[in-house]
């Protein structure tokens, strides 16, 4: 039985990015005394709800912590190595980047849901929304790999997921620095995206679709009723050839114009659609 993590030999382009990037813009918040990065890129509620700065919902996930011994990056990153690793090989790295973003994303709207709630001004940084949303996704992909908690404890990923968003979810209320609804929020991302992405597969693929759809649907109503029209016509047709134009009833003249007016329409749908899809 195995325990940890096994990631593949060469660190993922995506991870390396992520890593450097945190790395980066920790040092430079730290030599600047967080005078610039911090101001500008943490997930402060007033200035992004009431100025407007809605990218603080994606840059807060750089930002750290600058109090010694700097445990608030360096636990990050671990564990952003220890999920992220294997989860870009499985999920592929742009599935992996929307994944990640939007979980921030999602994890910071729903902090500054409850903070606006609650009337906490608390500033929101750090990457820790985003990784609680990778550990889910990591128990998604690898249920039974054993996970050491505490380094002591073997437990399987999938019941690991649990407890840590239990210990999460009761300590939302708790008096602290630590965004507990933001490491919920992320956790509860994961879960939905797993739960319903293949319905959001087909939504989109239906949505982006929908032209061609709603063209091939005319084209088979005008066919239908120019199949029709042709039934109808048959015994008008039948007559001319027995005794010719000038045998047909005013009424009988006005169904064939129609009929051809049809015919004309369906075949020029037909066309169209045949140059749409090989525009496709």
């Amino acid at each position: 039985m195995s325990y940890g993590f096994n990631p593949s030999g060469a660190l993922p382009r995506a991870m390396k990015i992520l890593l450097i990037a945190n790395v980066a813009i920790f040092l430079a918040d730290l030599l600047t005394g967080g005078r610039f990065i911090h101001v500008w890129m943490a997930l402060d509620p007033d200035r992004t709800l009431h100025d407007f700065q809605l990218w603080r919902l994606v840059t807060y996930l750089f930002v750290h912590d600058l109090t010694p011994p700097y445990m608030h990056l360096l636990i990050n990153m671990l564990i952003l190595w220890m999920f992220g690793t294997p989860l870009v090989d499985v999920m592929g790295e742009r599935k992996f980047w929307w994944f990640y973003i939007t979980t921030g994303v999602f994890s910071g709207i729903c902090s500054l849901v409850f903070f606006a709630v609650t009337h906490n001004p608390a500033v929101i940084v750090g990457a820790s929304g985003a990784i609680f949303g990778l550990m889910f996704a990591y128990a998604h992909f690898f249920p039974t790999q054993q996970i050491l908690i505490l380094l002591l404890f073997p437990m399987q990923a999938r019941y690991a997921v649990l407890v840590f968003g239990a210990i999460e979810l009761l300590s939302i209320l708790s008096v602290g620095n630590i965004a507990h609804v933001t490491h919920v929020a992320g956790a509860l991302y994961g879960w939905m995206y797993f739960r319903f992405e293949d319905r959001a597969v087909q939504f989109y693929a239906r949505w982006k679709n929908r032209h061609a759809v709603r063209r091939e649907l005319e084209v088979k109503k005008t066919a239908e009723e120019a199949g029709q029209v042709m039934v109808d016509i048959d015994p008008i047709l039948k007559k001319i050839s027995q005794s010719g134009m000038g045998s047909l009833t005013r009424d009988e003249k006005e169904m064939l114009k129609k009929a051809s007016e049809i015919k004309r329409k369906a075949k020029s749908k037909l066309i169209s659609l045949d140059d749409y899809r090989k525009r496709k």
